[in-house]
């Protein structure tokens, strides 16, 4: 069995998205003074690799706890995209029928590494979330810490994918992840009534 760490690490003044909490520790105790170590957080619900649930952006939409966890765990696809934008005509041929999860492996992996935001990374256009949508797709990922383009001001990906129940996986690297099916683990903390969580996503090649 091959496991593969497709989280992204979370450390002060690393890539978050305009606007979001900037993630910050302190120490509480310390071996020296204390006799053990304890760290106090300051994160948002979006912070690093992460699911969106669809709390996020409809406010009748399910919270990220009263999401059933098999929808976090199974057999996904890893599909790669080289074009900037991800739409219908892309997935037609390469989604397949018996898949529930899939992940989009693009150029964005490598904007990861930079501790910049960047406004031109590749994203999920509206015809293309319908497309999923009508897929009966459980989760949708993306090597990005969005997957609406940059300056939608509705975003309207979001909503559509939340519409059809569909979990978003944000923030994940897939630059050496080769385009194929694999069992996705990616858990979020128990938040309850909130709109997202941090996940340490994994991929299981057995």
């Amino acid at each position: 069995m091959h496991i593969i760490d497709i989280s992204i690490g979370i450390k002060e003044n690393m890539i978050t998205y305009p606007g979001d909490a900037k993630f910050k520790t302190k120490p509480v105790c310390t071996i020296a003074h204390s006799g053990c170590n304890m760290t106090k957080l300051v994160l948002g619900t979006h912070t690093g690799t992460h699911i969106d649930a669809p709390f996020h952006f409809l406010s009748h939409g399910a919270s990220i706890d009263k999401i059933p966890l098999s929808v976090f765990i199974g057999k996904t696809q890893v599909i790669e995209i080289e074009e900037d934008k991800i739409t219908a005509d892309n997935l037609k041929s390469k989604i397949k029928s018996d898949i529930k999860r899939i992940l989009f492996k693009t150029k964005n992996s490598n904007l990861l590494k930079k501790n910049q935001f960047c406004k031109n990374y590749t994203y999920l256009t509206e015809d293309g979330a319908h497309f999923i949508a009508k897929k009966g797709i459980k989760l949708v990922g993306i090597d990005y810490i969005s997957i609406d383009r940059f300056g939608t001001p509705d975003f309207s990906v979001h909503k559509i994918l939340f519409e059809a129940q569909i979990c978003i996986l944000e923030g994940i690297y897939l630059a050496k992840v080769k385009p194929d099916y694999y069992t996705l683990i990616a858990l979020p903390l128990k938040l309850n009534c909130l709109d997202g969580s941090p996940v340490r996503a994994v991929l299981i090649k057995e």
